[in-house]
């Protein structure tokens, strides 16, 4: 039966609607079309129901953080020009050095601006074995964050729709109907 159908759609002298469709180029591109326009539709109802593909997970994370509380001195304020390629003009960046002492031995690095003044004290967290390895601890935040979670708060995200899976959906039902012009055509 399945051999009686595709040798339908192969023949061009048969009467039905679907007459020769794998017999030119325009049909088989019209399959095509229709089969990617369902997929289409598939991945954009994920979308627009919130599904993220989420690639920031896949470097190795570390089971256990070894890096040890320090603080940090804010010193410089460092401003970086450079031209913007939108073409609106220039672009300034702003940066920081900040300077930790370990075991009697000062590092200094930049660090990006998050409204820091000069002079102000931050705490970092360093790893022991490499001092340069560290990054800015924000102690405050993650009290918080505890404090909640012993409250029993959590946050939820809210659910609400994407409008990219909607605009996919759309593009796929064009898609779809473009692929079934030209298998009929």
């Amino acid at each position: 039966m399945v051999m009686e159908f595709l040798a339908v759609l192969a023949d061009e002298s048969s009467e039905t609607p679907l007459k020769g469709v794998f017999s030119s180029w325009q049909g088989i591109v019209g399959i095509i079309l229709a089969v990617v326009g369902i997929m289409m539709v598939y991945v954009g109802i994920k979308v627009y129901n919130g599904f993220k593909i989420d690639f920031s997970t896949s470097q190795n994370i570390p089971e256990e953080d070894t890096h040890v509380p320090a603080t940090a001195k804010i010193q410089n304020k460092v401003k970086t020009t450079m031209p913007d390629f939108n073409g609106q003009g220039e672009r300034e960046i702003i940066e920081w050095t900040m300077v930790y002492e370990v075991d009697g031995e000062k590092y200094k690095q930049t660090i990006p601006d998050n409204g820091y003044e000069k002079g102000q004290i931050i705490d970092i967290m360093y790893e022991p074995e490499d001092p340069n390895d560290f990054y800015v601890y924000d102690k405050q935040a993650e009290e918080a964050a505890a404090q909640a979670e012993a409250n029993g708060e959590t946050e939820q995200e809210s659910a609400e729709k994407n409008k990219l899976g909607l605009g996919m959906v759309v593009l796929a039902c064009l898609i779809i109907g473009i692929g079934v012009m030209m298998i009929l055509s």
